[in-house]
Formats: structure tokens, C-alpha cells, sequence
């Protein structure tokens, strides 16, 4: 009995450990080229530029107690558009029952909007109740630990599609390690199993923690800075971040953002705010802070930049 009480604690401090791993490795910033394989509007391709997809991913742990030791929020977007996500997911991990595979329980949420950024904002998590979260459960994904990737994702033919039309259901297969992250999405008839898309995303970039800067623009029409009103907002990384624009007057603008991916002097860091013409190379108007800096400012009279980091201990932005 002993012998025996020593295996099985054995194998649930490995199950937990296999848990945190895939916490640690999941969490982070991914941009991912996304490209359409095969498309039964489009026929066969042969990854056609014109269908390819920046994807930016963010997945970062949340604290909901009740739902387990271990979740994590997801949040997807095409890398121009951060304000309107197209999938927010929280996922919880738990051991699944082969050796070295954690089951991934997916839950999305009745009402997206309200949630979005939450690994940014504790608070508004605190405030997750059962009655905010849909559950998948025949969407759960399986991950098995090989080495230092997990590799895996649904099983069966259970996970439906909900896009109107007929039936189809969809295979999800995902491989994560410290410097890659692949995901391929199979799209499938329900009634013969025939294959109607295939989306693969892949990236060999290792994932970061940069901030999120909230940049607000205002314009002038007459020039000056007293008549300065509200004209967009942007969320920029300070890893290269970027956003476009464009002014009632008709100019095309895009907004770079540089921290510790400082593109100079390696010895000189420093949060740099960057303001050029779309297609030109070379920006017309710059903002330097420190590195840590939580606010950066750029001020031109008729144009005006401000960006203030959003604070992981509050629901608010800085101002």
C-alpha cells in the first residue's frame, strides 16, 4: 500500500508540474502569419499571399478561484484592430488522464465586449460569475507534453460550427514550446467528414511581456492646440507596436511604439513614440521617456499623442 500511495503521489506532482508548464509556456505575445490552405469558395491553394493574416495572440494568467488554480485568458485580434477581438476565451487547466496531458476546459463569454483586456484589469475579473461564461466542453482541448512542447488539441468530431448552413464541425490542433506556436483550424461536413477549410497560423517568435500603451489622438482643424478634439484611439505594444490612422483632412498616418525591442543603440534604452506618413520609411515627429516610463506624449498643435500604459493593478488607464 505503501509502494502504491507512492506511485500515485508521484504521478500527481508530475500531472501538476506538466499544469504549470503549459501555463508558463502558453502565457505571453505571439504575432502569427495566418494563411488560408484550402478553401471550399477559393479551391486548393498554394499559401497565397493575398490570403495571409497577421494574428496577434495574448494569453496571460487571470485569477477566478472558482474556476481553478490555473486559467488563463486568451484574446485573438488581426494585428491592425485590437478593439475588436475575434475570439476571447478563458482557459482552465487541469490534468487530463494519459501520462503528461493537461486538459484545457474552453469558456467563452456571453457578452465579449465587457471583457475585453482582462489580463489587464484584476478587478473586473473578481467580478466573473458563472451566469458571464459559456462553456464548451466538447471544444476542450487535449495537450500532451513531449519534451518541452505540448502538442494536441479537440477530439472526435464533437466540437461543432456554429456559421449558418449546413452542419460542420471543427478539429483545432495546436503545438506550443518556447519558440513556437502553431495552430491549424479544419473546418469539416458533419454529414461525411469532407473537408470545407483549412486555416494554418504559425510563428517562430518567442513569446514577451511587453505593455499595452492606450494611445488617444486628437486633431485641430484650424491648427492650434486649443481647439484640439478627440479623434481615435489606439492600443500599441512597446515592442514595435503599431496603429494607423487617418485625419478628417485626409492624411494617412501610422504610430510605431519601441521599448525593449529598442531599435538603436543596444545600450541606450528607451520608450520611443513614432509618428510618419503610411508607406513612408522615415517618421516626421518623435516622443522619447525612459524605458519604464508609464506615460509618453507627442505634441504637434494640430496633432496630439498620448499614450499612458495600462496598469495591471487597475481598471483604469493612465492619464
Amino acid at each position: 500500500m505503501a509502494a502504491l500511495l507512492g506511485v500515485l503521489l508521484a504521478a500527481a506532482a508530475a500531472d501538476g508540474a506538466d499544469v504549470e508548464a503549459l501555463q508558463r509556456l502558453w502565457s505571453g505575445v505571439r504575432d502569427s502569419s495566418e494563411q488560408v490552405v484550402v478553401s471550399v469558395e477559393g479551391g486548393a491553394s498554394g499559401w497565397p499571399l493575398l490570403s495571409e493574416r497577421r494574428v496577434r495572440t495574448i494569453v496571460a494568467p487571470v485569477r477566478v478561484a472558482w474556476l481553478g488554480a490555473h486559467v488563463l485568458y486568451l484574446e485573438e485580434f488581426l494585428e491592425d484592430d485590437p478593439e475588436d477581438p475575434r475570439r476571447q476565451l478563458l482557459l482552465a487547466l487541469e490534468p487530463a488522464g494519459p501520462a503528461h496531458a493537461v486538459r484545457v476546459r474552453l469558456f467563452s463569454f456571453a457578452r465579449p465586449r465587457l471583457w475585453m483586456h482582462l489580463n489587464y484589469r484584476p478587478r473586473l475579473a473578481a467580478r466573473l460569475a458563472w451566469r458571464d461564461l459559456v462553456a464548451s466542453p466538447d471544444c476542450d482541448l487535449t495537450l500532451t507534453r513531449v519534451g518541452e512542447q505540448f502538442q494536441g488539441g479537440t477530439l472526435g468530431a464533437h466540437c461543432l460550427d456554429g456559421s449558418p448552413g449546413e452542419a460542420r464541425y471543427l478539429d483545432y490542433q495546436l503545438v506550443i514550446s518556447q519558440e513556437l506556436y502553431w495552430y491549424r483550424r479544419r473546418t469539416l461536413r458533419q454529414s461525411d467528414g469532407e473537408l470545407q477549410e483549412e486555416v494554418i497560423g504559425f510563428n517562430r517568435f518567442e513569446p514577451n511581456e511587453a505593455r499595452l500603451y492606450a494611445c488617444r489622438v486628437a486633431w485641430s482643424a484650424s491648427g492650434a492646440a486649443r481647439d484640439l478634439r478627440p479623434l481615435v484611439r489606439l492600443d500599441l505594444y512597446e515592442e514595435g507596436g503599431h496603429g494607423r490612422f487617418v485625419t478628417p483632412d485626409g492624411r494617412a498616418l501610422e504610430l510605431t511604439l519601441h521599448g525593449r525591442d529598442w531599435p538603436f543603440a543596444l545600450d541606450r534604452a528607451a520608450l520611443i513614440l513614432l509618428l510618419q506618413e503610411q508607406g513612408h520609411d522615415t517618421p516626421f515627429a518623435t516622443a522619447w521617456a525612459h524605458v519604464g516610463a508609464q506615460q509618453i506624449a507627442l505634441e504637434l498643435g494640430w496633432l496630439e499623442v498620448r499614450c499612458g500604459s495600462m496598469v495591471p493593478d487597475s481598471d483604469e488607464l493612465a492619464q
